[in-house]
């Protein structure tokens, strides 16, 4: 079956397809946390946030972890081995979901203790179950892809976000409204999980009983030329690089689940008054992953092709899309992180009904930039064949988050916490970027981006102008003039930015076909071009 397809589309539509399915369901991941925290207030917040990063550890390994994977060694290896890799993928990933699920559920008491909150071991122990959906989810996944089948990886991430999104407030509203605790509401927040999870698995079952015949009709009666040693091998080393390098985001909330609530009882604030501080901080994590989703797709999608590029020995044509990559983030990571500091005030009422912790927020948002930057720059690293650096570069980002974390939250509260996320992902861009760089893909002009850099210092004066502006025709606080002022600076901030980039011809014709509506704009410029021409 795999034979009849044709390699070259099928991997750029694949990717294309898979890279929609993934920007829809991040969105959806960032829009969520603004509507639940309105429900649930900063404590609720901070209730839900302290066991994310276990859920987001399953969704990630459910998603883009595992099941590539698993398409990628059936599709490297033939199909007289697709047998032994589908049964040892099966009983590796049981394994290791088995073990992650009775970590979280048998250790759900030291992992509270470790947080200093005993009320999170229910919540603790209901995450544990999400990773008992791994094994099918991933195998179905991953067998889908390597045989070209994007849709049903797309559509599965796409149901398993949507109910998952839709329970989740439904159930809060619910529990909310009816006099249930935060801890309580907090439960049926991760059991919103388990719900996608099982939705998720349950249309892939329902798509693989469609297909299993064709998918039997293609095993090979061929000797296998691989050994078990050798497919368990491999599919460690993946997971202790590829799998490891695509959580950089949420290692870094990891940190700051075991150590910042911790840190802040630590300095003599009150129960309530840590959590909502703590809760506070966590507004930022929408705006993280809302201000990098367009630019990390950018570098995901680009994988498939410098793959393939590779290994045709295309090495000029690969630098040119390796540096428009960087480029292209560097602009949309740089221009989102700006343009949400100068605004962040008025966007933090609109979303959270109050500016509490704009000050840290706006710190914590510089690292929209870097986080763009260095999972682009991780993603374009995987795709030209090297795995292991990038992953050894999380670990290091990793460890000076958490050493920054202890001595800055003692001395500044979530400010210290912004600082310290801000220096782990700093750590992970430029340590990435150098590698990319003695290795040849990019030069100085990507290390040290002026143009991009002035045309940021631009969006902000005007914007800065504009706010001062607005504050003194419409002297009020109140959230209905919040929402007009940000979403007027959004169009404003934009505007200044974009008018900045073409004016100093930042991107080539061809890079601006790499970004989102870029071809209008493209298409804009060009007939501007002929207009002053004539």
């Amino acid at each position: 079956m795999k034979n009849a397809v044709n390699q070259p589309h099928w991997l750029f539509q694949g990717a294309v397809i898979l890279t929609i399915a993934g920007l829809l369901s991040k969105i959806l991941s960032a829009i969520y946390r603004v509507p639940f925290q309105n429900i649930v207030g900063d404590t609720g917040f901070y209730i839900y946030q302290q066991v994310y990063p276990f859920l987001g550890i399953a969704i990630m390994l459910g998603t883009t972890g595992f099941p590539v994977m698993v398409s990628k060694l059936l599709s490297e290896h033939g199909e007289e081995n697709r047998r032994i890799i589908t049964r040892v993928s099966l009983v590796y990933i049981t394994l290791l979901s088995l073990v992650l699920f009775l970590c979280l559920y048998i250790g759900a008491g030291t992992i509270a203790s470790l947080m200093a909150d005993s009320q999170l071991i229910l919540l603790i122990q209901m995450s544990a179950f999400v990773f008992l959906f791994l094994p099918l989810t991933v195998m179905l996944r991953g067998i889908f892809q390597s045989d070209g089948l994007m849709l049903p990886t797309a559509v599965s991430q796409l149901v398993e976000q949507l109910i998952r999104v839709g329970v989740l407030l439904v159930l809060s509203f619910y529990f909310v409204r009816h006099g249930y605790s935060l801890y309580e509401t907090g439960a049926g927040a991760v059991f919103s999980s388990i719900a996608g999870s099982a939705a998720s698995l349950i249309l892939l079952l329902f798509l693989w009983l469609t297909y299993r015949k064709q998918s039997a009709a293609s095993m090979s009666g061929k000797q296998a030329t691989l050994r078990k040693k050798d497919v368990m091998k491999s599919l460690v080393l993946y997971t202790l690089t590829i799998c490891v390098s695509g959580l950089l985001i949420l290692w870094m909330q990891m940190i700051d689940a075991f150590h910042l609530y911790a840190l802040l009882r630590s300095e003599g604030l009150s129960e309530a008054a840590a959590k909502a501080a703590k809760g506070v901080y966590d507004r930022g994590q929408p705006f993280l992953q809302l201000g990098t989703v367009f630019a990390i797709s950018i570098g995901t999608s680009l994988v498939p092709f410098l793959s393939a590029a590779m290994r045709n020995g295309e090495h000029e044509t690969i630098r040119q899309k390796v540096r428009s990559s960087v480029k292209t983030t560097s602009v949309l990571g740089i221009g989102s992180a700006v343009g949400l500091i100068c605004i962040l005030a008025p966007v933090n009422t609109m979303l959270f009904r109050n500016d509490l912790g704009t000050d840290a927020l706006q710190i914590f948002c510089i690292s929209i930039a870097f986080t763009s930057i260095a999972i682009t720059q991780a993603a374009l690293l995987q795709g030209l064949g090297h795995t292991v650096y990038p992953a050894v570069v999380v670990v290091l980002s990793v460890l000076v988050k958490w050493i920054l974390t202890i001595a800055l939250v003692p001395l500044f509260g979530i400010h210290g916490a912004a600082w310290s996320t801000v220096c782990g992902f700093l750590t992970a861009a430029v340590l990435n970027a150098v590698y990319l760089k003695h290795k040849g893909w990019i030069s100085l002009r990507e290390l040290f981006p002026v143009k991009i850099l002035l045309s940021a210092a631009f969006m902000a004066v005007v914007l800065i102008g504009y706010q001062a502006l607005f504050s003194w025709v419409i002297p009020f606080e109140k959230r209905p003039f919040s929402v007009l002022e940000s979403l007027t600076s959004v169009f404003i901030g934009g505007f200044a930015f974009l008018y900045s980039i073409l004016k100093l011809e930042v991107f080539t014709d061809e890079e601006w076909r790499l970004i989102p509506l870029g071809k209008k704009i493209l298409y804009f410029k060009q007939m501007r071009g002929n207009q002053n021409g004539r």
